[in-house]
């Protein structure tokens, strides 16, 4: 889905929500060791449907490049479900 440049800059990239759109701020994924942001993915909420945008901060940003609108892929949150196996060894008294 396409959104245009200046929302997701105003609030996407800043890690905010932006009411009068309706987009809603999720996650930023992607920052090293040293704290700089060189390559994000931010994940936020449109209309019920979580959607992806990659900010990229290398040599040069990559938001310069962008046109008017902005392609962003729909993400799929997925919950992971963790089990834990213990042995259970059952003690006989005779």
């Amino acid at each position: 889905m396409k959104f245009p440049k200046n929302v997701i800059l105003e609030s996407v990239a800043e890690g905010r929500n932006h009411p009068t759109y309706g987009l809603e701020f999720v996650q930023e994924l992607g920052n090293d060791d040293a704290g700089f942001y060189e390559m994000l993915v931010v994940i936020f909420k449109y209309k019920d449907k979580y959607y992806s945008v990659d900010i990229q901060h290398l040599e040069r940003n990559n938001y310069d490049d962008w046109s008017d609108e902005v392609e962003c892929p729909e993400v799929v949150r997925k919950e992971t479900v963790h089990y834990y196996w213990e042995e259970v060894k059952e003690v006989v008294h005779n």
